[in-house]
């Protein structure tokens, strides 16, 4: 067929509402059908591959026999695909020329946006609110749906502690309660409660597990890690996202006790499907169930079918072992059929759970692009730009009140502030830093701009053209830090400070005696220390994608105060790294007065800026503070008040800490939180609950458990700010 012909047949695609079924129903469709299908047609759902034109983030792929093999039943989805022309005709080919008719589904990394293009996901994290990420989300799933995607590769969930590991960025950061909650509002975002709606698109969590501890921070590299720190700190967030109802999981590159966790029968058997009840689907990351021969525990592609399927993974990502060797396996005796059965009868009710058997054309029409980038979702994409902002420090230069500043450095006037993972959003819809600016004060503001210097080179004209803009204005405005892919997938990087030339041209303008306001733009945090020495404010802009340059003009002249805080912390050095805050205590915790103690003898072992870490516009303060226990856990009340001049929100933090148990447990585990608006001099009760449960913790005998014994329950601005704190007695 023909463009023209093709077109014609999209016109007439129907959007008729999709029928819910009942489980009972499903399993029976799913059962009736599975009874007519061949074992190499029940092998063939299991085969996920892409196309051409689609992103790849791996090894090359062959889509030339992609035709012959949806003819033949051999293929049960597709990813990354990105125009729905290419999806009609594949679907086509599977309902319209196949022996049953099975319909594909299309898969795709939108990870922080389709076309309306949120901060990345850490940015985000910092807003501290689930609410607003679950809105973001449900914006995310409206325009891809819409482009005829099914499924989204997305939350990631690893725990990261590591920020030379360039995907941090896709990441919530360090802390698993606030994994957990947001791991419910991804996945009640994208899911909405009804996967038949044609505006919901289906989750799958990633990557199952450990990937955020690769060592050295250096990607897909190796993890070693104990089972209780695997359960106490890794698996919650994906627990929460099973809870909610996600609909697949996407295992890790890495490997876990040795054993790659594609093909780790502990990871994807004992304690997914059996120990979450996990009634989903589990896929591979690309290529990763292959890799498992580079891991050295398949001697080839034959066993890494065998291997895999034993394991529990029901759905291979563009390796093809299952579709080449699981039939002779099963013929030979050394794979059951009953394991093919289950992991085919998963991606069958996942098809039928969605609609695509009742209409397998599902969002693939011609007009996709009419949903994307609305006046609504750019504002919610401001909003949450705004909120996901972390003021770092401010000697009392922010709010700007002068409209005379030298605006200087690459990230300036740059529209490539989407961040990586960018789904379908385009440089070209962005607004820079200078046309925020403009914007916001049209002709009554006076910049003067200079790129000053690039990313990692400098030219002597341009360089000396920045220091003279500076001496004619006010202030000094510096948009720098990393360009948008210096971080993402394979972009670790050895060292994380802001490029040297950058850090040269901050230092040569602090001698001219101005005030100097650091806008960092980056995709992980970053050694700041020559930044903090030589800046009087910092605003960690992150990549807050379309709406960056009008969020970041509203912050600067203090019509937005900002109210992030950090959710992953930011290191003194480098050589500090891994450092976060929910660490374990020494058996010789930093004494100053002690020479023999667990710390550097050039550096402080705390981080630059601690999780939890964020200031404000304005000051907040904390009264008539009570503790008070009942069966059911601890209750924190308190009076916050807005003491300062500007209207503003704070996030008020409880923390404890065991303070004698049958292991060693964390320094500080938050358990609590809330982010509190208060007008200037509005004052507000509040009240913090923390359940018994969540002072639960696995014990001596894996057992997760309350035991007997005191502990800490600690109110706090950070993790490293506490406010006031009391002990508790807990007994089972």
């Amino acid at each position: 067929m023909n463009e023209e012909q093709i077109r014609d047949e999209m016109k007439k695609i129907k959007r008729n509402p999709i029928p819910k079924r009942t489980e009972e129903e499903i399993n029976l469709f799913v059962k009736d059908l599975m009874s007519k299908m061949t074992l190499k047609e029940k092998i063939g759902q299991l085969y996920q591959t892409t196309h051409d034109g689609a992103a790849i983030t791996g090894p090359s792929y062959d889509a030339s026999q992609n035709k012959r093999l949806i003819n033949e039943g051999m293929i049960g989805s597709f990813l990354g695909l990105y125009d729905n022309m290419d999806i009609y005709r594949l679907q086509k080919e599977a309902v319209e020329h196949t022996r049953l008719g099975i319909p594909l589904f299309f898969a795709n990394d939108i990870i922080h946006g389709c076309r309306t293009s949120f901060p990345h996901n850490l940015a985000m994290a910092c807003s501290w609110d689930p609410q607003l990420i679950q809105q973001a989300s449900e914006v995310v799933a409206y325009e891809s749906s819409h482009s005829g995607i099914n499924m989204t590769f997305s939350p990631m969930l690893d725990i990261v502690r590591d920020p030379r590991w360039g995907r941090v960025m896709e990441s919530y950061g360090e802390d698993p309660y606030i994994g957990q909650l947001y791991a419910r509002a991804y996945v009640n975002g994208y899911q909405q409660g009804d996967l038949t709606s044609y505006d919901s698109v289906s989750a799958c969590a990633k990557h199952f597990i450990g990937y955020g501890q690769v060592e050295g921070g250096r990607e897909y590299n190796t993890v070693d890690m104990s089972e209780r720190v695997l359960r106490q700190f890794y698996l919650p967030p994906f627990e929460a996202a099973v809870e909610a109802g996600c609909e697949a999981v996407m295992t890790s590159f890495n490997v876990y006790d040795s054993v790659p966790s594609t093909a780790n029968k502990f990871l994807l058997r004992t304690i997914l499907k059996d120990g979450m009840n996990f009634s989903g689907f589990i896929i591979s990351d690309y290529t990763s169930s292959s890799e498992i021969i580079a891991h050295k525990v398949a001697k080839d592609m034959k066993e890494v079918a065998k291997k895999c399927m034993e394991a529990g993974l029901d759905h291979e990502m563009v390796s093809n072992a299952y579709i080449k060797h699981l039939e002779t396996l099963v013929n030979e005796g050394q794979v059951s059929e009953h394991l093919i059965d289950d992991s085919c009868g998963r991606i069958l009710k996942f098809k039928y759970k969605i609609g695509l058997f009742d209409n397998p054309y599902k969002n693939v029409y011609l007009n996709f692009e009419d949903y994307w980038l609305t006046d609504d979702n750019r504002r919610l994409a401001k909003e949450v730009a705004l909120n996901s902002v972390v003021l770092l420090k401010n000697d009392d230069v922010l709010p700007l009140k002068s409209k005379k500043i030298a605006l200087i450095g690459p990230l300036a006037k740059s529209i490539q502030v989407i961040g990586p993972w960018g789904g379908k959003a385009r440089d070209e819809d962005c607004i820079s830093l200078y046309d925020g600016l403009k914007n916001k004060f049209k002709d009554g503001i006076e910049i003067n701009y200079s790129l000053g210097v690039d990313y990692h080179e400098m030219d002597e004209a341009i360089y000396q053209e920045a220091i003279d803009s500076a001496k004619q204005s006010d202030v000094v405005v510096l948009a720098m830090g990393e360009q948008q892919w210096m971080s993402g997938e394979a972009q670790s990087r050895a060292n994380i400070d802001v490029p040297p030339v950058q850090l040269k041209l901050l230092k040569d303008l602090r001698k001219l005696g101005k005030k100097i306001v650091f806008v960092l733009f980056t995709g992980r945090p970053l050694d700041l220390r020559v930044v903090e020495e030589n800046s009087d404010a910092i605003i960690n802009a992150w990549f807050l994608g379309n709406e960056s340059g009008n969020a970041l003009a509203d912050i600067l002249y203090g019509d937005f105060n900002p109210s992030g805080r950090l959710t992953m912390s930011f290191p003194y050095i480098v050589g500090q790294i891994p450092v976060y805050y929910n660490h374990l205590n020494t058996g010789r915790p930093y004494d100053p007065n002690d020479y023999y103690r667990s710390k550097y003898n050039d550096i402080p072992n705390d981080p630059l800026y601690s999780f939890g870490y964020g200031l404000s516009y304005t000051k907040f303060s904390y009264n008539s503070i009570q503790f008070s226990q009942d069966e059911e856990g601890v209750t924190v009340q308190f009076t916050i008040t807005n003491e300062g001049e500007y209207d503003g929100a704070d996030v008020p933090q409880v923390y404890i800490e065991a303070k004698s148990f049958s292991v060693s447990r964390p320094v500080n585990e938050l358990k609590g939180y809330k982010k509190v608006f208060l007008k200037a001099g509005e004052s507000k009760n509040i009240s913090i609950k923390v359940k018994k449960k969540d002072f639960a913790y696995y014990n001596i005998e894996m057992k997760k458990e309350v035991e007997n014994g005191e502990y800490l329950v600690k109110l706090a601005r950070n993790s490293q700010d506490i406010i006031l704190s009391t002990t508790i007695f807990f007994e089972r």
